[in-house]
């Protein structure tokens, strides 16, 4: 299977899982701590990235989404979640209730505030997601100045 990780890099995050301190994994692979520690951090960094391009993907092919701005309160956002649903012909299978449990759980808020911009969106699978990826409007893209489309 393809991956984004070396075979060190797997073998180290194996064997971390298995409970083995860094300086176990260095001795096993003949190698030092300091390099099992980089090798860790690239792994977990390649992870983490990986999730975010997944998570982009997702929010690409959406069924629906709504920005969230910086200091909305989140009471507001399952009418907007609602209101776009309606326009685009989307059902969503949430509660109002249900949306702002779920936003209280996985959205950057405080106190019903958003602590910063993020979307929140409705996933081809209908499980509501947050990511803190805006999107642009990208509708303008391979259009000139005369509005003509471009190939």
């Amino acid at each position: 299977m393809k991956s984004f990780l070396t075979e060190q890099q797997i073998r180290v995050l194996q064997l971390r899982a298995k409970g083995l301190k860094q300086s176990e994994i260095a001795e096993i692979l003949g190698t030092s701590r300091a390099n099992v520690s980089i090798l860790e951090r690239r792994a977990l960094e390649k992870i983490e990235k990986a999730r975010n391009t997944l998570l982009l993907w997702e929010q690409i092919n959406s069924k629906i989404s709504v920005e969230v701005k910086k200091g909305e309160d989140i009471f507001q956002v399952p009418e907007k979640l609602f209101k776009k649903a309606d326009e685009l012909g989307v059902k969503v299978p949430y509660s109002t209730a249900e949306i702002i449990a779920f936003l209280v759980e996985h959205a950057p808020i405080d106190d019903r505030l958003a602590k910063r911009d993020f979307t929140l969106f409705l996933d081809r699978e209908d499980r509501l997601r947050v990511s803190e990826c805006i999107l642009e409007d990208f509708d303008e893209i391979g259009k000139h100045e005369g509005g003509k489309d471009t190939i």
